[in-house]
Parts: structure tokens; sequence; C-alpha cells
């Protein structure tokens, strides 16, 4: 596996290789209180989306991802969930 850059546009091969690493990063970003607003401008949800972009069979939308695991995230742990 490559090391992941933010610079360079990379492939769908590399995406795919690097998707954990992607899917981490959003969930840390809900697990620190983040908005949908604030995630979707970080590389995490562009090369998610990159990714739903080139095969919608397999990689989910960011927004679908993101809602799931801050469901999932308010199930583990109500006393986090923020009234919106």
């Amino acid at each position: 596996m490559t090391t992941p850059t933010f610079s360079t546009t990379q492939s769908i091969s590399e995406l795919r290789d690097q998707q954990s690493i992607y899917l981490k990063a959003l969930q840390i970003l809900i697990q620190d209180g983040s908005s949908m607003e604030k995630a979707q401008k970080t590389v995490c949800w562009n090369r998610l989306t990159r990714l739903h972009e080139a095969m919608p069979n397999q990689y989910l939308n960011p927004e679908h991802l993101f809602l799931q695991m801050l469901a999932d995230t308010a199930a583990i742990n109500p006393s986090k969930r923020k009234s919106r």
C-alpha cells in the first residue's frame, strides 16, 4: 500500500486500497462532533465520494456513511448524542 497524499489525485485502485483510512477519518470526525457540512470539506469525504461515484454498487455515498456512523455512535454512547 502506498502512503496517502493530499495534493495528488489518486487512482481508483489506490482509493480502494486506502478506503479503511478514509472510513476511520470519517469516524473520528463524527466522534469529535463534526457536522456533516464540516465533514464534506475534508479530504476523506472527497476520496469516499470519488469511490462511490466510480463504483456506486460497491461503495456507499459518504452522506449515507456519515448518517450510519452517526447513528451507530449514538447507539453505542447515548451520552454523546447532541441535540440538532
